[in-house]
């Protein structure tokens, strides 16, 4: 064979092998679509009710986090808890559950269509309607049912917990005598709220996918380990012929380590605005962290007070707290109270950051704003 002709199979053959050990380009960088969620079946029967009718959402900070449930339509449910998104198809019961006034909704086991949620695979829910003789007794069985609960003054609840591998979630309508009550004891009213659904599909991160299947995380320091991770099997600074080479310049690097560190940046709001880091003992006596201060006074630096043509919203809840960061755990720094005027400077998931007339600024829950034209 002619020595040009083996130089030829030669070069293909190590093209080959590049290729098929990923040699060639390295690990791909992937962002993964958001987990599926069930299309829509059934009609809730007449024989039973929901709490929630169809386009309508609950949202509720508990001592367990934050939740966010989102209704139809028909049977469908969603989830959002610590960052992920999950639905499944409830169904309806065909006997009173105990001590339900009719019969409500359900699920226990595992949904169709869910894809697991950090160790999550299975769904144990229950939604209806409970009456009870007494305050006295709503409140009995709410401490018996070892759920973390929140409720307002009207009787609506939620409790919810991780167990195991289950996401095990109650929404109730509690009435007292046959009636909603218009007070209960220790009521966080401006803890959970009920209206129009407002859908935000789970945010998704960046990660690097090997060619042996294995993935890693995308952060600073896999990207700089990896410097020639491309998006979509291509590169658009290092070519593998220059790579095989040491012809490689170092700009592919410099630009993954500035995307993984706004990645990083991102995800750290995203888990903070959860609520469902356990709180902190210095915050909860009124005392704000070091990094919670020097947080908030980043806030306020490098928001700009040039906030004309902002959004505008109004208060909705009778008293709601404004607050240091954008969770449930963080300092009250002031209480505004229906109808005050505010301005949105920014957001964060279900957050806004607002500034009031008087100059005043801090977080306060979306659900809790009603927002102007």
């Amino acid at each position: 064979m002619r020595p040009s002709l083996r130089l030829t199979f030669a070069a293909t053959a190590l093209v080959a092998t590049l290729a098929a050990t990923g040699c060639m380009n390295g690990p791909r960088l992937v962002t993964p679509e958001p987990p599926p969620i069930p299309e829509p079946a059934g009609d809730v029967p007449a024989a039973n009710k929901a709490v929630l009718e169809p386009g309508t959402q609950v949202v509720a900070d508990t001592a367990a986090g934050h939740i966010k449930i989102e209704a139809g339509p028909g049977l469908r449910r969603v989830f959002d808890w610590d960052g992920l998104r999950r639905g499944a198809i409830v169904k309806p019961r065909e006997e009173l559950f105990a001590g339900e006034s009719s019969k409500g909704l359900y699920f226990d086991g595992k949904p169709t269509v869910w894809k697991p949620a950090d160790g999550i695979t299975k769904l144990r829910y229950e939604e209806g309607y409970r009456d009870f003789d007494n305050i006295d007794d709503a409140m009995i069985w709410m401490q018996i049912r070892r759920l973390y609960y929140t409720y307002n003054d009207n009787g609506l609840a939620i409790g919810w917990r991780r167990k195991g591998d289950t996401l095990q979630v109650e929404l109730w309508q509690f009435t007292i005598d046959g009636e909603k009550p218009t007070f209960l004891p220790d009521s966080n009213s401006d803890h959970i709220a009920k209206g129009p659904l407002k859908a935000e599909p789970q945010k998704m991160y960046p990660h690097l996918v090997f060619a042996d299947g294995h993935t890693e995380p995308y952060n600073t320091n896999t990207a700089s380990e990896y410097s020639g991770a491309h998006a979509g099997g291509t590169t658009s600074h290092c070519n593998w012929f220059k790579n095989l080479f040491g012809q490689c310049t170092t700009t592919s690097a410099d630009t993954l380590d500035s995307t993984a560190d706004s990645n990083a940046a991102a995800e750290t709001s995203a888990t903070a605005s959860t609520g469902a880091a356990p709180a902190d003992t210095s915050s909860a006596s009124g005392l704000a962290t070091n990094g919670e201060a020097a947080s908030s006074a980043a806030d306020d630096n490098t928001q700009s007070d040039a906030d004309t043509g902002a959004p505008r919203a109004k208060i909705a809840g009778d008293v709601v707290n404004i607050r240091s960061r954008p969770t449930t755990h963080s300092d009250v720094l002031l209480q505004v109270k229906a109808g005050d005027s505010v301005a949105i400077l920014k957001k964060d998931r279900g957050w806004r950051y607002v500034k009031l007339d008087d100059g005043r600024k801090g977080w306060v829950a979306d659900f809790l704003l009603k927002h102007q034209e």
